[in-house]
């Protein structure tokens, strides 16, 4: 026991046994923590924006860099406003998403190749992680709300499309199929076909340079910057409300559990004193 945990005994009155009960529940939180934190942001992430990261022929050059950064801000600052208020520490962004973009590897390796046979390449997710620690980065800079959503939410709509054009460049390859020119994202979508098909999210553009990006392109990732900085205090502030702690009194004998003094006394029947009470 370090001379920490005997100040930390000292003056909370409670016995050497409150020690390990207490690392082995803040363990159990975290975990719990962790889990919920990614249940909530894949759940919300599914019911917003899912379709428009899944295949990688849906990854259009207008709709899928405008509407994933709004759908993932949302939960970006929820929790960034929870952990920072309640804990100081500016991490919400980055583990909210790095959990995010965990869980949705878990089910898109297991559930769509190892069960559906589809190829990890058709159904790749697309990551906001690089937007995410900015947004924490400009947060623990300068400590202002404010100025985070005013620049760290502008340069996480605009982040989006730089993150993954590094797994993304490859599959805006122009090729030929029957005699028209399609890009390698679609050509993947021709050869697996699904239950679902690309028309009822976007029209494919034979034969034009547009498939592959240009100027659409940025004109969207502009656009959701600018919804970006909208949502970020709008869900900021309902993660500042979600921060009311609420406290509900503590019974003796929960107090005895963890050997707490004046509860021991009440137990064995003695008087308790009380600071500050006259005699």
């Amino acid at each position: 026991m370090t001379e920490n945990d005997r100040a930390i005994l000292k003056v909370s009155e409670l016995s050497p046994q409150a020690i390990g009960w207490s690392r082995t529940l803040d363990l159990l939180i975290i975990v719990v923590a962790a889990f919920l934190i990614w249940s909530v942001s894949h759940i919300s992430f599914l019911l917003l924006g899912g379709d428009w990261d899944f295949f990688i022929d849906w990854k259009d050059r207008q709709y899928w860099i405008l509407i994933i950064p709004i759908t993932t801000i949302i939960m970006a600052a929820s929790f960034q406003a929870i952990f920072w208020n309640l804990f100081r520490l500016p991490i919400g962004a980055t583990a909210s998403l790095l959990l995010l973009l965990l869980g949705t590897w878990i089910v898109r390796y297991h559930s769509w190749e190892g069960l559906a046979y589809f190829p990890i390449s058709l159904v790749v997710p697309g990551t906001c992680l690089m937007g995410a620690l900015v947004l924490d980065a400009i947060l623990v800079l300068s400590r202002s709300w404010l100025v985070t959503g005013m620049f760290g939410a502008t340069l996480y709509g605009l982040l989006f499309y730089p993150a993954n054009w590094t797994y993304m460049a490859g599959y805006f390859q122009p090729v030929m199929n029957m005699g028209d020119m399609t890009s390698v994202a679609d050509l993947i979508g021709y050869v697996f076909p699904r239950a679902g098909t690309p028309e009822y999210i976007r029209i494919i553009e034979r034969g034009t340079l547009r498939t592959f990006g240009d100027t659409p392109t940025w004109v969207s990732a502009f656009f959701a910057a600018f919804v970006c900085i909208f949502l970020y205090y709008l869900f900021w502030g309902l993660g500042v409300l979600a921060c009311n702690a609420r406290f509900f009194p503590v019974g003796e004998r929960f107090k005895s559990l963890y050997g707490a003094k004046g509860a021991k006394d009440q137990t064995a029947g003695g008087p308790v004193t009380q600071p500050g009470a006259s005699s």
